[in-house]
């Protein structure tokens, strides 16, 4: 079994064959899918007539309750707007928005659905808040994935040392044998720091083609 990164990711994963199994850790927004959340903040600061910078502060603020789990999604959603949101409202401002850009690209899940056949483990390992974790789970889009882990679920979030070893000990395998992909550096950077391969992957596209160089 070989690993080696596309040129266009500019990734540096060493080739190796040998024991079994490996493991391909995918992070969700912003690598399996496209992300959402600041979409959704432009979406909503020409609804509510709000400067976008404005509500990201209080997004960031508030985001590290909200995908750790101790926020609920619509409690966050209303910290970052400031007002009260029925559940008609969050239903059609926010998780309209997860829907729209929430499905997995067809020839991503092709790719992985090889990557199986062939051997490999495959695995989440992502920060989310509430609303999406239910997103993906009534939508089983997980369903081809051997082991899931969300941060809103666990209380645990990447970069912290804690999300990974915890993660790790879930695999049962040997670090080298873990190859992560997120679209943050210091995630990718943390998980190296764990002793597991990574590489930093911005969108779908570029996952295409490094799952195309995965045998």
């Amino acid at each position: 079994m070989q690993a080696k990164a596309s040129k266009k990711t500019k990734a540096k994963i060493p080739p190796t064959k040998g024991e079994r199994p490996f493991w391909l850790v995918l992070d969700v927004h912003g690598v399996l899918i496209q992300s959402s959340e600041r979409w959704i903040m432009t979406l909503l600061s020409k609804r509510t007539h709000q400067p976008k910078w404005l509500m990201y502060l209080r997004w960031m603020a508030n985001i590290r309750l909200a995908q750790k789990g101790k926020m609920q999604a619509k409690a966050f959603y209303e910290k970052v707007l400031d007002q009260k949101l029925t559940q008609k409202e969050f239903n059609e401002w926010v998780m309209k928005g997860y829907a729209m850009r929430g499905d997995i690209p067809f020839l991503i899940m092709k790719e992985l659905i090889r990557l199986k056949k062939e051997g490999w483990k495959l695995a989440i390992l992502s920060d989310m808040n509430t609303a999406q974790a239910e997103f993906h789970r009534n939508k089983k889009h997980f369903s081809i994935f051997d082991e899931v882990f969300i941060s809103c679920e666990t209380g645990l979030m990447k970069p912290y040392p804690g999300a990974f070893s915890a993660f790790e000990k879930r695999l049962k395998t040997r670090k080298d044998h873990i190859v992560f992909c997120d679209d943050l550096w210091f995630n990718s950077f943390g998980a190296m720091l764990h002793g597991w391969r990574a590489v930093t992957i911005k969108g779908h596209k570029q996952l295409e083609h490094f799952l195309k160089d995965l045998h």
